[in-house]
């Protein structure tokens, strides 16, 4: 299965929310985290392969700016269109307190000389670390909605 989490951006709250869920990190360690806030990677405007868990499904971030519902919906009632089998992809939202600023502060990393990176890295760290229970409750239900999924979990 395909797993695609989707945020404001891929390279923030997502990505952290990636490496939770692959077990890749326990507690939030940025300098673990590849490509943590590199908006050239958002930028590209595909989905970011982060890794596969123990059951081979893939899991990618996909950022879709600053309206997450609307994004979310699209997504899903296009993969239904598509007669997509439920256990091929799941799209998970990871919606947190703060991601509006993180979006923000996504687009003025742009600022030249480096200010913009060094904003956008100390400031969604900040909030990331605020909002990091919300973080860890996400990768948990994600967790029981793959399971779910793939019939391994109580329906």
């Amino acid at each position: 299965m395909i797993i695609v989490l989707l945020g404001t951006t891929a390279v923030h709250q997502t990505m952290v929310a990636a490496y939770l869920y692959l077990n890749k990190i326990n507690e939030v360690d940025f300098g673990r985290i590849e490509g943590y806030g590199d908006i050239t990677l958002d930028d590209e405007g595909a989905p970011i392969l982060i890794g596969a868990d123990e059951a081979g499904n893939q899991v990618y971030t996909m950022g879709i700016g600053g309206n997450i519902e609307i994004g979310y919906r699209a997504i899903t009632e296009f993969l239904q269109v598509m007669s997509v089998p439920v256990d091929t992809m799941l799209v998970y939202p990871v919606r947190m307190p703060g991601e509006t600023i993180i979006w923000l502060i996504a687009k003025i990393s742009r600022i030249p000389w480096g200010v913009g990176s060094v904003l956008n890295l100390n400031i969604t760290k900040l909030i990331i670390n605020r909002c990091i229970d919300s973080i860890h409750s996400t990768t948990e239900d994600l967790r029981l909605q793959v399971e779910n999924r793939l019939g391994t979990g109580q329906q």
